[in-house]
């Protein structure tokens, strides 16, 4: 996942963690903020997975060579998967009008767990899916027309860079939302009676 949460510190920026007290006014806004974040991660994650799948397409349906069109055939398959997993488990969920500030609390907690929780495992659901196609790309190009040892140690070393960097941006994008977990564990709610309105998302 190229596209991943940056910064999400930013959501608790100049809020010290031992003693703060948070209104729910502000935890509203930081979570709209921290909604509108991820909507956007997904829209630009959702935008580069059709090019690809566009793009996979046109080569399957142009490319004469029964290998190379079924590595094309997996990629596509493995990126809707991609988007399908991304759906699911990544769109981010809206603070319901009708409740009172500690749930506020405990539904920002959750949202932020469970996008922490997706970033920790985009191997299962980004990275695995797209395995199989890698895998056949490498078995096509040994024939009909061999492309040469040089070029496969390249193909194979760009890949898996890209998957190696991609596992780790993501598992690093995690760990900054675990401290921001961390540090709203710490943050005192001040009960002020006000309900979170979703308006304000």
């Amino acid at each position: 996942m190229k596209e991943i949460l940056d910064h999400p510190q930013q959501i608790w920026q100049s809020q010290p963690v031992e003693g703060t007290k948070m209104s729910a006014e502000a935890l509203r806004l930081r979570a709209g903020k921290f909604e509108r974040k991820v909507l956007r991660r997904n829209l630009r994650e959702s935008i580069a997975a059709l090019i690809v799948i566009v793009w996979f397409s046109y080569l399957f349906v142009k490319t004469p060579e029964i290998p190379l069109r079924i590595a094309w055939g997996l990629f596509v398959a493995g990126m809707i998967w991609v988007l399908i997993q991304l759906r699911r488990k990544g769109m981010p969920k809206t603070m319901p009008a009708d409740m009172g500030s500690s749930n506020c609390l405990e539904f920002f907690r959750s949202e932020l767990e469970r996008q922490r929780d997706l970033l920790r495992d985009v191997w299962s659901w980004y990275l695995a899916p797209l395995v199989p196609g890698y895998l056949a790309l490498n078995v096509s190009f040994a024939f009909p027309h061999p492309i040469g040892w040089v070029r496969w140690v390249l193909f194979n070393v760009f890949f898996v860079v890209v998957f190696v960097g991609t596992w780790q941006l993501n598992l690093h994008a995690a760990r900054r939302l675990e401290r921001s977990i961390d540090e709203l564990n710490a943050t005192e709610l001040r009960a002020d009676g006000l309900a979170c309105d979703h308006r304000v998302l």
